[in-house]
């Protein structure tokens, strides 16, 4: 493996993490010696991950944050209250639509979390250290990883969400003719036109539905089994609106025999099951192979079987 360890002015997603670990290491008396409060190796940092609970070094024993800064605009960030971002005691502080949180320690570290970034637009945000009259700060640029990966799946069925039920929804009716004098069949398809499948992802989970490539945005999900058979499976959508597929699929054709001179009404009724899912989704980055987390609930529903009624 690479030895990570060597500082630079700024610092890669590999590079942070253990650095991190290495500098916290070092001895007060050895980083007041160097001189400022936050170490040159950490003014400027680089990312393209999350990181969860890094330490940034201070070379002081009484310090805190004054604030916390869009580094472009120098607007002060605030928390979800409206309060500007200030962390003097031991505690947590986060930024407001949480996608960074400072702790300060009982042990005086100061704690960094910060959620992935993944917008194409870089975050970029300072941090500023006070103690006594002196002044520091540590400046971030964060940018989207490079892709990111589903690596782990845990679905399961909500207990007694099942319902099945029949409806005409999705049917339509036809007016069929035979005016020979010989049977004949007849296309009854369109009946049957605008049945379809439904499937619904829900969730409150930060970037719940942004990591995902746009141009494969389909996931595998749990099969429906009913009565021990497979009556659904395959890949939906992964999308926080709800989606449709079509029941009638190209090349599909439903017939009905018709007797010569008759004259009827066809129309059509289905029986659909919903079902209500909770499921955790494992999500990788795979540019620095950061884990995280989404959370939330799929519905589906499925039409199970027709049926072509005669009048």
């Amino acid at each position: 493996m690479k030895n990570p360890l060597k500082l630079r002015f700024s610092f890669s997603y590999l590079v942070w993490p253990f650095c991190l670990l290495i500098l916290t290491s070092c001895s007060k008396e050895g980083l007041n010696s160097q001189g400022g409060l936050i170490d040159p190796g950490f003014k400027a940092v680089n990312l393209q991950t999350g990181i969860k609970e890094n330490v940034i070094p201070i070379k002081a024993d009484l310090w805190y944050v004054s604030y916390v800064k869009d580094a472009l605009t120098g607007e002060i960030l605030k928390d979800s209250t409206g309060k500007k971002l200030k962390l003097e005691r031991t505690g947590s502080i986060g930024v407001d639509g949480g996608w960074l949180q400072l702790e300060k320690t009982i042990n005086n570290e100061l704690k960094l979390t910060l959620l992935e970034n993944f917008s194409d637009q870089p975050r970029n945000f300072a941090i500023g250290i006070l103690s006594a009259d002196k002044m520091d700060e540590v400046n971030f640029i964060q940018t989207r990883a490079d892709g990111y990966e589903l690596v782990k799946k845990e679905i399961e069925e909500v207990t007694e969400s099942r319902k099945i039920y029949v409806s005409t929804e999705g049917c339509t009716a036809m007016n069929l003719v035979n005016s020979s004098n010989r049977e004949r069949k007849v296309d009854i398809t369109a009946i049957f036109k605008d049945v379809k499948y439904s499937s619904e992802f829900i969730s409150d989970s930060y970037g719940a539905f942004d990591w995902l490539n746009k141009a494969d945005s389909t996931i595998f999900m749990d099969e429906l089994m009913v009565n021990g058979g497979v009556r659904w499976q395959g890949k939906v959508p992964y999308s926080k609106d709800k989606t449709f597929e079509n029941y009638i699929k190209s090349g599909d054709k439903q017939e009905l025999l018709l007797k010569p001179n008759t004259q009827i009404t066809a129309r059509g009724e289905f029986k659909y099951l919903e079902r209500t899912c909770n499921y955790i989704f494992t999500i990788k980055n795979k540019t620095s192979g950061h884990e995280f987390q989404v959370k939330g609930t799929w519905k589906q529903k499925v039409p199970l079987t027709p049926r072509t009624i005669l009048q």
